[in-house]
């Protein structure tokens, strides 16, 4: 058999092998479409199935309860809370839920969206007029209206003073009324303990030092008219020396005098001790004050935080130098030295 004889016989099984190839990728290529087709179909049916068939449920009623039960509620039938914020027009509801919708009792498919409009709270301005009113329900009232963290209004506690109206009622306040809630502040009421006069035991004063006699002058309500008095003597942290003689009951803020007594003031020494002095108003009744010690440094501590009625007031020290001296009357600013 020659070459020309060997080709002729190649190509005519190479023609015979490649119709048989297309006769079956036809074949091959009909069922793949059919499957795609099929598969495709069958997606398309589960998804309508699913979407259709997706099951329903009843929307609980969870207006009037806390956000955090709400939820717990929604999440329980499978649906999801859409939060929006609005102010109410009643004091202690804040974070509860006003309004839903879908209303309580719809029937909806799982996995719906229910609006819940929850309580910001009441809006107010401006601080009310609250002279007259019943101090305890004042209080209540103002602890719900003012709840949380972020609250612009926290109440002092009460001082009582005696009064003629009746016992428990509130006489004056700070800031007055109509004052802007622009900013937080602390409110002070000064509230009627009747006719009868407060009485408090008066405290041991004679041989404390200057760190134990603001201690005593912050936790009783007596007010000290201090006089120093330098003594080489004297205790490195200075010493209460005379007292006036005074009962040991006393009327509430009732004034004593006393002698502080100081060694003498070293140009080296670091520490400086003496007493601040300074005038103030005479206040119809005790007003809370705040003296702070500021340091070179920038760093503010609380010395001494109590209440006063005003005119003479005194407080010993003993600070570093140039440790600068503010007191705060109400929360304003009222007097400050430099000790140097």
């Amino acid at each position: 058999m020659n070459i020309k004889d060997i080709f002729s016989k190649v190509k005519i099984e190479f023609s015979e092998f490649t119709d048989s190839f297309l006769k079956g990728g036809k074949t091959s290529v009909v069922t793949a479409i059919v499957s795609l087709v099929i598969t495709f179909a069958a997606c398309l049916a589960v998804f309508f199935a699913s979407v259709q068939g997706a099951e329903k449920v009843l929307v609980p009623d969870v207006v009037g309860e806390s956000l955090t039960d709400a939820l717990l509620k929604m999440q329980a039938k499978e649906l999801y809370p859409k939060i929006q914020l609005k102010y109410s027009d009643f004091p202690g509801d804040k974070g509860t839920i006003l309004e839903q919708n879908p209303k309580a009792g719809a029937i909806v498919k799982a996995y719906r969206r229910v609006t819940l409009t929850v309580s910001r709270g009441i809006a107010i301005d401006f601080i009310e007029d609250y002279v007259g009113k019943n101090a305890d329900e004042v209080r209540n009232s103002l602890d719900l209206l003012f709840s949380g963290s972020d609250s612009l209004v926290e109440v002092s506690p009460f001082v009582y003073v005696k009064d003629e109206s009746t016992p428990g009622t509130i006489i004056a306040q700070y800031p007055e009324a109509g004052t802007s809630l622009s900013e937080k502040i602390r409110l002070q009421f000064v509230v009627s303990c009747g006719t009868e006069t407060e009485k408090v035991d008066m405290p041991k004063l004679e041989g404390l030092n200057i760190e134990q006699l603001l201690s005593v002058m912050g936790e009783h309500k007596i007010i000290v008219d201090l006089d120093v008095k330098e003594d080489e003597g004297a205790p490195a942290k200075g010493n209460v020396g005379d007292v006036e003689k005074t009962k040991d009951e006393v009327e509430a803020y009732t004034r004593v005098k006393a002698i502080l007594e100081v060694k003498p003031r070293g140009e080296k020494d670091e520490m400086v001790q003496g007493v601040f002095s300074c005038d103030l108003t005479d206040y119809p009744f005790p007003v809370p004050y705040v003296l702070e010690a500021k340091g070179s440094d920038g760093k503010t501590t609380v010395l001494l935080s109590a209440n006063h009625l005003g005119k003479k007031f005194t407080a010993p020290y003993n600070v570093k130098k140039n440790t600068t001296l503010i007191l705060s009357v109400m929360g304003v600013e009222t007097a400050k030295v430099v000790v140097e």
